[in-house]
């Protein structure tokens, strides 16, 4: 089995450009590797482009918050700050990959993901779990991974616009296809939204009351090209840059422009059967210019991430693949702030096994970091699982990660500690799966500890406020997957059970629900689709201390399309049918009651 994978990888482009389209059981996420869903002993949910468009997302969050074990804060409207809690774990230990490439802001250590245009992207990869011992920091809750539109079968083009309410408008074009060896794809979007008051006055001396719409809007443009030579070798390249303009709500600065830019390039090609041979090379900028309320200029940060990757994929037995490998990273802050570091460099070195034997498979990796900021990491990572022939399985695994400290925790100006250390983890998981005529399922159990997590603190004598390793968290978790199809209707449900207490307080962990439901039904009727989602999430505490309570909600969405014919549909959707107020972060608002219809059309 593992020789076939082996096989077919070395007739497709390196993993992280692998065509999800046309292997839609394969990821490579989780290995580094082209392997099954079903070998996989990890937690996966895969979001192709037919789940994007069939949920009518308009934005990376929005079809993000659907997936088992993910919750989403949003502070405000579209466009605005956007924190991804991936069982539990904090939004800087999710580590977030486009086609391979690491992207978030060095700074921050987040990713804007609310900027990055949902239209261009092709399939998303959700890997539950800790991954440090393949990618290395911040895969502590586990890895996102985005696969932008490629390419394939005869050029074609498509194209949609729309209009909703709070002043919303979206277009979207591309142009893609196949000529002899070469692959080819282009897109451009442009979205704007005049917004909606992003947060509720807050009253006192410090108070903040900005009473205004905060509007939103994103240009963006996407190109990708793949060419497969005679003698076997296979290269591509793609380039994703979106820019804009932000407005928020604050006192210090109200409006922000950015540009989110990330370039990755990939050759493959394997000198002898059981040896292919992969050189991955990308960058990612993350730039953001700030403005204070009246207007002038408040600050400016502009990171860069540069990476270089080596893989070699050996098979060195019918059932066995060896991955030998090695990253090296740098980044880049430049800024209105004068950092007393503006650089570091990351080199990690991994190996890998997989290994089959009847019906069991098993994965052991192992991976080496060294960054010349903090020192040395070591992660490692077993897993085994089983597979009956009636399409049921279970797996086991273990793994640590961590998460290195970012430019801003390290090295801010009156604020920065450069003696922290690497926040660590260490997890359990098992898990029960199927796959039958009737349709699929999965209940997944988990454990996490994490020590030496980043706080703030003050000290004492000065009263000066700095980050520091003071901080213990475990997360226990229970999660449950259905997809089926009953009388006509497909059903997607998706229920989390969580637990997440900081073990240094005893307190829950900020921002984190318990209790978390996602349940999507749609239906053809002819030339109709209708649908309708409920997202559903439990309380939560904004603060440490656990006072400021924000009660738990239900949202409903309803969802139709019309198709005139083969290439030309239109579609609506209301969002928030019940008009629900709810925030998901204290003083944050949410949107009300609204509604999107756009009109799309596709010549193949």
């Amino acid at each position: 089995m593992l020789r076939s994978i082996f096989i077919a990888s070395v007739l497709a482009t390196f993993a992280p450009t692998v065509s999800a389209v046309e292997l839609p059981e394969i990821v490579v996420t989780a290995t580094r590797t082209p392997l099954s869903v079903s070998q996989v002993p990890a937690a996966s949910t895969v979001l192709t482009r037919d789940d994007i468009e069939r949920q009518q997302a308009k934005s990376l969050p929005a079809i993000l918050k659907t997936v088992a074990g993910v919750d989403i804060t949003q502070s405000g409207g579209p466009g605005k700050a956007t924190g991804v809690f991936l069982r539990g774990t904090e939004s800087d230990h999710v580590l977030f990959l486009v086609n391979g490439i690491r992207v978030g802001s060095a700074t921050a250590g987040l990713t804007s993901l609310e900027l990055l245009p949902v239209a261009q992207i092709d399939r998303i990869e959700v890997i539950r779990g800790p991954r440090a011992s393949q990618w290395g920091s911040e895969a502590i809750g586990g890895v996102i991974h985005i696969f932008t539109r490629s390419g394939s079968g005869d050029p074609g083009i498509s194209a949609d616009a729309g209009a909703g309410t709070f002043g919303t408008y979206a277009i979207n074009g591309g142009a893609g296809g196949k000529m002899g060896r070469t692959e080819y794809r282009l897109d451009g979007s442009y979205f704007t939204t005049r917004g909606f008051d992003a947060r509720q006055p807050i009253p006192g001396p410090f108070g903040l009351d900005q009473p205004d719409d905060d509007g939103y809007n994103n240009a963006s443009l996407h190109a990708r090209l793949g060419h497969r030579f005679v003698n076997g070798i296979a290269v591509d390249g793609f380039i994703w840059r979106a820019s804009g303009t932000t407005e928020f709500d604050g006192s210090f600065q109200d409006t922000s422009d950015f540009l989110q830019q990330i370039i990755g390039g990939s050759a493959v090609f394997a000198p002898i059967e059981r040896w292919k041979f992969a050189l991955r090379a990308g960058e990612n900028r993350d730039d953001s210019e700030n403005f204070a309320p009246d207007g002038s200029f408040a600050s400016q940060f502009d990171t860069k991430r540069q990476e270089l990757s080596i893989q070699n994929d050996i098979s060195v037995a019918e059932n066995q693949l060896v991955t030998l490998g090695a990253d090296l990273r740098k980044e880049k802050v430049v800024g209105s702030a004068d950092f007393t570091e503006t650089s570091r460099d990351n080199v990690g070195v991994f190996t890998q096994l997989l290994a089959e034997t009847g019906s069991n498979q098993w994965l052991a990796s192992l991976r080496y970091d060294d960054n010349e900021t903090y020192g040395t990491d070591t992660n490692g990572g077993l897993g085994w699982s089983y597979r009956w022939p009636d399409g049921v399985r279970i797996y086991a695994s273990y793994g640590t990660a961590f998460k290195a400290p970012s430019f801003n925790e390290l090295f801010f100006p009156a604020f920065g500690n450069p003696d922290l250390s690497p926040e660590t983890s260490k997890s359990h998981e098992f898990g029960v799966e199927g796959r039958q005529g009737w349709g699929e399922w999965g209940v997944h159990i988990y454990r996490t500890d994490i020590d030496d997590l980043i706080a703030t603190v003050s000290d004492p004598i000065t009263g000066m406020f700095f980050p520091d390793n003071v901080d213990r968290a475990r997360i226990e978790g229970v999660e449950a997957e259905l997809m089926t199809d009953l009388s006509g209707w497909q059903i997607t449900a998706a229920a989390s059970l969580l637990n997440p207490k900081n073990r240094s307080t005893g307190k829950r962990l900020r921002r984190r629900v318990k209790q978390s439901l996602s349940l999507d039904l749609s239906r053809a009727f002819g030339r109709w689709t209708t649908g309708a989602r409920l997202l559903a999430r439990g309380d939560r505490f904004e603060d440490a201390q656990n006072t400021i309570r924000l009660a738990g909600y239900g949202v409903v969405d309803v969802l139709g399309q019309y198709r005139f014919s083969r290439r030309l549909s239109v579609r609506a959707k209301i969002g928030n049918v019940f008009d629900k107020q709810y925030q998901t972060a204290d003083t944050f608002n949410s949107p009300g009651r609204n509604i999107f219809v756009s009109i799309h059309y596709a010549n193949r």
